[in-house]
């Protein structure tokens, strides 16, 4: 050894000292591993636990929010007869769902069917509609009429049903409807049933281990579901034997009492006795128990596998050193080498630099040139990209100034009319809207006007805006709004690539017969604005918004009006309007407002109800576009 030469024998130290301090640690991690083991056991169990639990949760607060939202659209689904296209689709998205009530009681006037039933079966979705109670279960009668009679929203018993020999809980959720009042009364119920075993299986797809397995018990121990069919609702947890579970029944109860997370080791019969680790955790929404079992030897077994691909990573390591340092002394251990050896590579890859030269000095001061070539690219990249927000912004703000222009302010075309007056506000919430309104005569007597929103935000929102508004301009030619929707829905499907719609209010008012005629497809109600205070609201709905489905046929309904009657029209930007206590204007501000102000000009009018909204709003920022429209009928000469 002493007869080699420094090179060498700095390679054989440096190479022996890495590999004493590999085994040193190899030892140590052995050494410690059966803490390592313990932590990492319970660290698995705590996450498994947590995920099942999440994941039968979920399930859980799905039903409960999809029977919730069920019960406040299904009215208008019933009212359309559409109610399959609503629970066809809920059905086929959450394939958790077992099945769905519908029930609708007789005062609800002008419904097809008021019963509704959609279970799921093997491989498709059977519906039963009926204007009678329908029930597919005997047992289904009694637990649904006993938790509807209370008419809160909430889950019934866990009961068992001949159609799928399965065990079934179901969410209930009353339909309301606002009376004349302004109270909330019940018209019937939606109930959606989750199968328990939908649940189990779920939080079994995360796998736990080889062969372990999950179970849910109730508050009182009665196991709900288990690999043993048996067990489901005919034992406890109370039953199981000394072999399996060396405790007494009160630490049992207060287990489930507690409702706390926590973990145990049993021995259960299902496993032929295997050791096995239990974690057992609450279902916050039933208050039931969720308790995952898995072998113990299935815990330990990736940490196994881990040591051995240490030891399999520690022998590469010495190696791969072993040579590195072999190399590197043959280099007469030069202090720059590692650096500029990962210098060259860095210019050479990132840089297509060519460095053919192993001088330390060449290469460092070679790769720091390259460096500071790339950070003077950086700085102009970084200016280009400035540059282009700069543009972006300007692009925005021209969009806005585009779609101004093809908004309406001026109205001096009404100062001097004996027939009508007529006024609007546009107020957008951001540089862009998402509002529209327009008006211009058809003819000498009738005068065309239209106001709507569109569904989204933003500059796509306010390009689908122009859009719309130039297609209901081109077919105001069919004079009749009924006519005029339905065409400009056809072209606006054709037109449709990012799934927006359009909510409208279309208008023809015939300035010598004070007639109306009106279609109004799901946009907000329009008002009609007596002379006396008297406030007609127009609530009638003719049809979906356009853009959304193609050939569908748009009706229109007619009102007479009088002098000094006003048509009042507004997005819903007016009415959901915030403050700085999450309060919305609301509608019956509104028409506080318009009930006050009777005998106002369209002009002032407007003004009013702007600044009310001001007042109302606060500094609190604006969220939603706001338009209103107003059209005072006179038939007379201007004081």
């Amino acid at each position: 050894m002493i007869d080699k030469s420094i090179a060498y024998r700095l390679s054989i130290y440096i190479s022996l000292a890495v590999i004493g301090v590999f085994l040193t640690f190899i030892i140590f991690a052995y050494y410690f591993n059966r803490n390592i083991i313990k932590s990492n056991i319970e660290s698995k169990a705590t996450r498994l636990g947590y995920e099942a639990m999440m994941l039968g949760e979920r399930q859980l607060v799905s039903t409960k929010e999809i029977t919730v939202n069920i019960s406040e659209q299904i009215l208008f689904f019933a009212q359309h007869n559409n109610v399959d296209f609503l629970v066809d689709n809920l059905l086929k998205k959450y394939v958790f769902l077992n099945a769905i009530h519908i029930n609708i009681d007789s005062v609800v006037p002008n419904l097809k069917y008021r019963n509704y039933y959609y279970v799921r079966t093997k491989d498709s979705i059977r519906a039963q509609k009926e204007n009678g109670l329908y029930y597919h279960c005997q047992i289904e009668r009694a637990i649904f009429e006993d938790i509807s009679s209370g008419r809160i929203p909430g889950w019934t018993s866990v009961f068992h049903c001949e159609r799928n020999n399965n065990q079934v809980i179901s969410y209930y959720s009353p339909i309301n409807i606002q009376n004349s009042n302004n109270e909330f009364v019940t018209v019937g119920s939606v109930i959606t049933e989750l199968s328990l075993s939908e649940i189990n299986d779920s939080i079994n797809s995360l796998k736990l281990g080889i062969n372990g397995y999950s179970f849910i018990v109730s508050k009182d121990g009665t196991y709900l579901t288990h690999p043993y069919k048996d067990f489901i609702q005919n034992k406890k947890l109370f039953d199981i034997t000394k072999k399996e579970y060396k405790t007494t029944n009160a630490e049992i109860s207060k287990i489930l009492e507690n409702g706390n997370s926590g973990f145990v080791i049993a021995y259960p019969e299902y496993l032929n006795y295997q050791k096995s680790w239990v974690y057992y955790t609450p279902i916050r929404e039933t208050g039931w128990m969720l308790v995952l079992v898995v072998p113990y030897r299935e815990l330990f077994l990736p940490l196994y596998l881990l040591i051995l691909r240490m030891l399999f990573f520690s022998v590469l390591g010495i190696l791969i050193i072993f040579f590195i340092v072999t190399y590197i002394s043959n280099k007469l251990i030069q202090p720059l080498s590692n650096v500029t050896s990962q210098l060259k590579k860095f210019s050479n890859t990132a840089g297509n630099l060519e460095m053919n030269t192993w001088n330390e000095v060449e290469l460092v001061s070679g790769s720091l040139e390259y460096l500071q070539t790339w950070y003077n690219k950086f700085k102009v990249s970084q200016d280009q990209e400035e540059k282009l927000n700069t543009q972006r912004l300007k692009d925005t703000y021209e969009a806005s100034e585009i779609q101004m222009s093809l908004i309406k302010t001026d109205f001096s075309l009404f100062n001097h009319s004996t027939d009508i007056d007529l006024y609007a506000l546009f107020k957008p919430a951001h540089i862009v809207s998402g509002d529209l309104y327009d008006f211009f005569f058809l003819d000498n007597d009738n005068l065309f006007f239209t106001i709507g929103d569109v569904s989204g935000k933003g500059i796509p929102a306010a390009f689908y805006m122009s859009v719309a508004q130039t297609l209901l301009k081109s077919n105001s030619r069919y004079k009749t709004p009924g006519k005029v929707v339905t065409n400009a829905n056809n072209e606006l499907y054709t037109l449709n690539q990012h799934q927006f719609f359009v909510t409208l209010f279309c208008g023809v008012l015939n300035i010598k017969k004070g007639v109306l005629t009106y279609c109004n497809a799901a946009h907000t109600s329009a008002f009609v604005l007596k002379s006396n205070g008297e406030i007609i609201e127009l609530e009638q709905s003719h049809g979906l918004p356009l853009g959304i489905y193609l050939n569908r046929e748009y009706s229109e309904s007619k009102i007479k009006l009088k002098p000094g009657d006003s048509i009042v029209l507004l997005t819903d930007g007016v009415i959901e309007l915030q403050n700085s206590e999450k309060e919305i204007f609301g509608i019956e501000r509104f028409l506080n407002v318009l009930n006050s102000s009777a005998a106002y000009r369209p002009k002032l009018l407007v003004e009013k109800i702007e600044n009310d909204l001001k007042i109302f709003q606060g500094d609190f920022q604006q969220t939603d576009d706001v338009t209103i429209l107003i059209v005072k009928y006179e038939a007379k000469k201007k004081v």
